[in-house]
């Protein structure tokens, strides 16, 4: 393939690294051979990883450090990026990459893997020496010399070139102090070196950071530390982190030593199938609610597999029957997350183990026949639904008993009999049964079914990284289900949706310094926290919106202030004015008093009234708070529907009422005017009351001028009339913010 890298635009980078022949054998590689990607796929990774690389400290800088942050969507191809960058940076002259591979063994392995796989590493060749947990005493002797002879090759002493060194550590205090240790004893002064952290908000975060920031402390924790110390033995590093989930990355301390200074948002390829596919464009067809009486409750187990469950693992066998892995070079899984303790993962074990051995048995038994076909029925229907032209039902059980003999059923678990290494090459069809080994970073190939009765997390990323079932799946996505409770479907749903707001505004941010990029987050009301509280080194503070009407308490502080949002006011009526009816005209309002009408303007479009909103001004940080988490609530739901409306109401044709005027203790509990029972004979109601004039399927705009009675206005300040607005919510709106605090 050609390479069609543009040069870089001006966005803040430090330096323009070159592709070199080591990042076109890599490209070519990747581009042939089986599960190739195309070649405009991998344009595009290169370009990206062009552009993060060229955002770390340059190679021929004579030292420094820096911290780069790249997100990417759960199971979207983060590993391809950061090997691309990796190849660069051998091509640019960085002497040692340093991997930090995940928590876990399996994870560490399974990223191992790529690299091996995606550098060559199985080959004998010049380009990498890989060194696994490096210690000093088993390790120190092979580094220096290697980065000796690449020091040679570099100042051309030498007339081949030598390999560079390829460090990889597992993410945990004692392997990374050993490795400092080790690496501290080489001569790095000059030796650029990059240090990549895969699941970068995970382990390695300081989880003292909160305590940090309410006592004035700076104190470490395990991790952490032992990270700050890798990077202290380096006097020439980048560190990029890289993750799916960066809420908690993005609220990190300023003076953080690892709080990024750019970030880049990652694209998926072509195929990727992530949470608008699963939860906006096919959510009826492709997950399925589970009653709220299948999560598993280890006080109360249960006494036989729940429902959906069965439903579920049939489903996933109908599918392997039908040939959804009928090219014979990919697997098919199922994976089953009950709860995150172990002990429940050995009695869904047992339960999928005899299901499935009772299912063979019937299969085999002509007999059975037909009470089988009856207990896979509902499963076969629900498959139908999505792949029409599947085969007849009874041509399906009649290879079921050969296909339920091909599959592997595991545990995967911290326990001692859990399976150790999932090798995928050894079998075609696998049923995964854990926990949290099965949340993140885990890549389960060929992942068709999902059985996760699991309660919403608290935390935004958290319960993303549970999205197992993301991943780049469109050639067998109508074989795909995902079994969830009701409150998890609306969960990632919202999700989905806060997830492109903020990805959007990162990559409008781009580059720009990220410490310049204010750190708010709208999060779908199911979620109080973007991130696990005690790494968060930023002041921030949740804002809920709720469903229904919310307003400023204090419009009436700043008198410059309540003169230009009553200019507004007046502008926003003028505009209006050809097209104001009656509020009677709405359904349930009935107004029968005298005097100024309420006006109200249909159909408005949202993007209008938004602007409207974000020009008005406050006079105390409370409002200000109200209006910000407005402003994101309406950007966000803009993001998806631009073309969405609204409804603007002009409360008494914007005339003070006369009388005695309100007291702001009761107006800032109940704007609204209540309910008039006081009609003629024979008419019930005289007025229906304002929170009446709405339309409840969009957002409502109530405009009005207040006369307050309470307090007196200061000498000189006019309480008369003071302009105040109202805002209905629709639920589908109505989101919680959290919001960075100066």
């Amino acid at each position: 393939m050609s390479l069609t890298i543009s040069p870089l635009a001006n966005n803040g980078a430090l330096w323009v690294p070159v592709i070199g022949t080591r990042t076109q054998a890599f490209v070519a590689k990747k581009t042939s051979g089986a599960g190739a990607l195309s070649g405009p796929s991998m344009d595009v990774v290169l370009k990206e990883a062009t552009d993060i690389l060229a955002h770390c400290i340059p190679p021929a800088a004579a030292s420094g450090s820096g911290s780069v942050l790249a997100v990417g969507y759960v199971q979207s191809g983060k590993t391809l990026s950061f090997t691309t960058v990796s190849a660069l940076a051998r091509d640019n002259g960085f002497g040692i990459v340093i991997v930090l591979a995940g928590t876990t063994n399996n994870l560490k392995d399974q990223s191992e893997e790529r690299l091996e796989k995606d550098l060559g590493l199985e080959n004998l060749q010049r380009d990498w020496r890989h060194f696994n947990n490096p210690e000093k005493a088993a390790s120190y002797d092979d580094m220096k010399k290697t980065l000796a002879n690449w020091d040679r090759y570099r100042k051309k002493l030498a007339a081949e070139e030598k390999p560079a060194l390829l460090v990889t550590i597992l993410k945990h205090a004692q392997r990374l102090n050993s490795a400092a240790v080790a690496l501290g004893e080489l001569e790095l002064g000059d030796v650029p070196v990059l240090v990549i952290d895969d699941e970068s908000d995970q382990a390695g975060l300081n989880t003292k950071a909160r305590k940090n920031l309410l006592s004035g402390a700076s104190d470490e924790s395990g991790t952490y530390e032992a990270i700050v110390g890798l990077r202290k033995v380096l006097p020439h590093h980048s560190y990029l982190q890289y993750t799916a989930t960066p809420q908690a990355n993005l609220l990190l301390a300023a003076t953080d030593t690892l709080n990024p200074s750019f970030a880049k948002v990652i694209s998926s390829g072509p195929g990727y199938t992530g949470g608008q596919t699963f939860f906006q464009e096919r959510r009826k067809e492709l997950v399925v609610m589970v009653k709220d009486n299948e999560m598993f409750d280890p006080k109360a187990p249960f006494e036989e597999p729940p429902i959906g469950f069965q439903e579920a693992l049939r489903v996933f066998l109908l599918g392997i029957c039908e040939g959804a892995a009928e090219d014979g070079k990919s697997n098919r899984s199922m994976m089953v997350q009950a709860h995150q303790n172990t002990d429940p993962h050995k009695l869904y074990y047992s339960w999928t183990t005899s299901l499935l051995e009772s299912w063979s048995d019937a299969a085999g038994n002509e007999g059975a026949a037909q009470e089988l076909s009856e207990e896979f029925k509902r499963a076969y229907a629900e498959l139908k639904k999505t792949v029409p032209a599947v085969s007849p039902l009874p041509v399906l059980l009649k290879r079921l008993q050969e296909k339920i003999a091909e599959v592997r059923v595991v545990i995967v678990n911290s326990t001692s009999d859990a399976e150790k290494k999932v090798k995928w090459k050894d079998w075609f069809y696998w049923i995964l049964i854990g926990g949290q080994k099965l949340d993140r970073g885990f890549t389960v190939e060929g992942l068709t079914v999902t059985y996760m009765p699991r309660p919403v997390s608290d935390n935004a990323d958290v319960l993303q990284q549970r999205a197992r079932f993301f991943g780049y799946r469109s050639t067998y996505i109508d074989f795909c289900r995902v079994y969830l409770i009701n409150d998890a479907i609306d969960a990632f749903s919202g999700y989905v949706a806060d997830e492109e707001f903020l990805r959007a505004s990162l990559r409008e941010h781009e580059g720009q310094p990220l410490s310049a990029w204010k750190r708010d987050f709208i999060l779908h009301k199911q979620i109080t926290r973007p991130t696990r509280t005690n790494v968060m080194g930023r002041r921030a503070k949740r804002l809920p919106l709720k469903n229904g009407w919310t307003w400023p308490k204090s419009m009436h502080l700043d008198p410059r202030a309540a003169a230009i949002n009553a200019a507004a006011f007046v502008g926003l009526q003028a505009q209006a004015g050809p097209y104001l009816v009656d509020a009677t005209d709405l359904p349930g309002v009935v107004d029968k008093r005298s005097g100024p009408r309420n006006l109200v303007w249909r159909d408005v479009p949202l993007d209008t009234v938004s602007k409207f909103l974000i020009d008005l001004r406050y006079g105390t940080v409370e409002d200000s708070l109200l209006s910000t988490a407005m402003e994101m609530a309406l950007g966000r739901w803009l993001h998806d529907h631009p073309k969405a409306l609204a409804t603007v109401v002009f409360m008494n044709e914007l005339e003070a009422r006369s009388g005695g005027g309100r007291q702001l203790s009761v107006l800032r509990s109940n704007i609204h005017v209540g309910m008039s029972p006081n009609g003629a004979e024979g008419e019930l109601i005289q007025y229906s009351g304002d929170r009446s004039v709405v339309v409840d399927d969009q957002l409502t705009l109530q405009l009005r001028m207040i006369s307050l009675a309470s307090p007196k206005a200061p000498s000189g300040e006019d309480y008369s009339a003071v302009p105040w607005v109202s805002v209905h919510l629709p639920e589908t709106i109505a989101n919680d913010a959290w919001l960075e605090l100066d």
